[in-house]
């Protein structure tokens, strides 16, 4: 398992001495940034200590998926200029959490709110096919999103889509706070594609980075992967104020268990 870490591009360098194998970014930022950063960026790739292999923060919040202003048109332009950006970028895996832009308006139908879920998915999946692009749905806890919560739900609708670019991630953070053991991600078999790793607050108000001195049980999610031949990598997603001290203890307290 490669271990990288939730940051910008612009932490690359930091990223690659704190002993990290890859930086993920946010494709959201990529997909609407203008022709000319976008351009001196794919030129800074070559030069890059580390790859750029996933992205999270797949959508901006304003593109919706469920509710009354779900747009089509403006769904396909934006997943065919991000996809097709982050193709050039190396990005292999994309995960799909984007809690704004799927959260479900008070008093939209919720069985409705799943339909439109879905059917996004399937056009998305299609989009990440032409590209060549996994996309993993990511399960976010309740705060921060009315739809999708668990790794359960996700297992479900990448099975019920079955779409062959269509998979599954899952985040320590908000597995814990939907009290979900890691033994549920054997139910998504080989259409794991992903996993988010953090030190999350014993109240679940939040997250950090995990550190040698934290008080984190790592071991039965390391341990559920392995037992299921898990072929996909971990990255840190969690805050920090200061990465360059932050990034080595995180690895020192994640990668001897990989």
């Amino acid at each position: 398992m490669r271990f990288g870490v939730c940051t910008g591009p612009e932490n690359n360098e930091n990223a690659a001495k704190a002993g990290f194998d890859y930086i993920e970014c946010a494709l959201n930022a990529i997909g609407e940034m203008e022709d000319a950063a976008f351009d001196a960026l794919l030129a800074k790739v070559p030069s890059m200590p580390l790859p750029i292999l996933k992205c999270n923060c797949f959508l901006p919040g304003w593109l919706k998926v469920t509710g009354p202003d779900v747009n089509e048109e403006k769904q396909r332009s934006y997943l065919d200029k991000a996809l097709g950006r982050a193709k050039k970028l190396g990005v292999e895996v994309v995960v799909f959490g984007s809690g704004g832009a799927r959260q479900v308006p008070e008093g939209f139908p919720m069985d409705e709110a799943w339909r439109q879920m879905a059917a996004f998915t399937r056009l998305a999946g299609d989009y990440a096919q032409k590209y060549g692009i996994r996309i993993a749905l990511e399960p976010l806890r309740s705060q921060e999103c009315n739809l999708l919560n668990l790794v359960a739900e996700a297992n479900l609708l990448s099975s019920l889509i079955n779409h062959p670019f269509v998979g599954v991630l899952g985040d320590s953070f908000h597995m814990a706070a939907g009290k979900e053991c890691p033994c549920v991600l054997k139910n998504a078999g080989d259409k794991l594609w992903h996993i988010h790793i953090s030190h999350h607050f014993s109240d679940l108000s939040g997250r950090d980075y995990p550190h040698p001195q934290d008080d984190g049980d790592y071991q039965p999610l390391i341990d559920a992967l392995k037992a299921m031949n898990y072929q996909g990598d971990i990255s840190i997603e969690g805050g920090t104020k200061d990465f360059e001290k932050d990034g080595p203890l995180a690895v020192a307290r994640i990668k001897p268990f990989l």
